[in-house]
């Protein structure tokens, strides 16, 4: 099987869309206590994952992907606006908005996505600019893969963020980073299974105190991320 080598550059941590800033709440999770070695970093991602990041921008990710293998503007961008008004906590909108906006601005000087990305950007994109989960899921559809394979893709690279995060602030070695993210393979697969046909409406997430971690973030005495 071939390889998508396009779905692999907007999965990579490199890529210059803010991610590296950002530790998703985790930061105040140590701050707390409740995150403070491998085996809490592992229960605390997989947490985030099944019930914040999957069920809201995973299911948008996908939708998104779907729309735009259907070719449907409309629908694409109505998926964007419903993001907006779905991500309630501050902090977590405005990081998926410059994230998503510097996505775009990057595929929209690629090769192989800026004449697909073209006719998104023509027209009327709503106030608020590309949120993260949306644009991923467009430029996964550009790339030619299928909603299963680029929420797949959007939560492993969210996920290795987040433990990317965890080496830098608990901190752990390199080497239980990876272990932790192996750990966590068979639970993002039931969740993929989960959401990947899930329309847009239904996007939710159930965990408030995620939201609390991101919103207290931004108020510690000393931090390494924005949010």
């Amino acid at each position: 099987m071939m390889i998508n080598v396009r779905l692999l550059q907007i999965t990579d941590s490199a890529l210059p869309i803010g991610g590296y800033m950002h530790s998703w709440g985790l930061e105040t999770a140590i701050a707390r206590r409740i995150v403070h070695d491998p085996e809490t970093l592992e229960r605390f991602t997989a947490r985030w994952l099944t019930t914040s990041l999957g069920p809201m921008e995973g299911v948008f990710a996908a939708s998104s992907c779907r729309a735009a293998l259907a070719g449907s503007i409309e629908d694409v961008l109505s998926i964007n606006e419903k993001a907006e008004a779905s991500i309630v906590a501050s902090t977590i909108r405005g990081a998926s908005r410059e994230m998503g906006e510097q996505l775009v601005a990057l595929g929209s000087t690629w090769g192989w996505s800026a004449a697909g990305l073209a006719p998104y950007l023509s027209g009327p994109q709503g106030e608020h600019g590309w949120h993260h989960c949306v644009a991923f899921g467009l430029l996964g559809a550009l790339a030619g893969a299928d909603p299963q394979t680029v929420v797949t893709a959007f939560l492993h690279q969210a996920a290795l963020g987040m433990i990317g995060a965890g080496v830098r602030a608990i901190p752990v070695g390199h080497t239980h980073g990876q272990q932790v993210l192996a750990y966590i393979h068979d639970e993002l697969r039931t969740l993929v299974d989960g959401i990947k046909d899930r329309a847009p409406e239904s996007a939710g997430s159930g965990c408030p105190f995620y939201e609390v971690l991101c919103d207290e973030q931004t108020r510690l005495y000393a931090r390494m991320f924005r949010c």
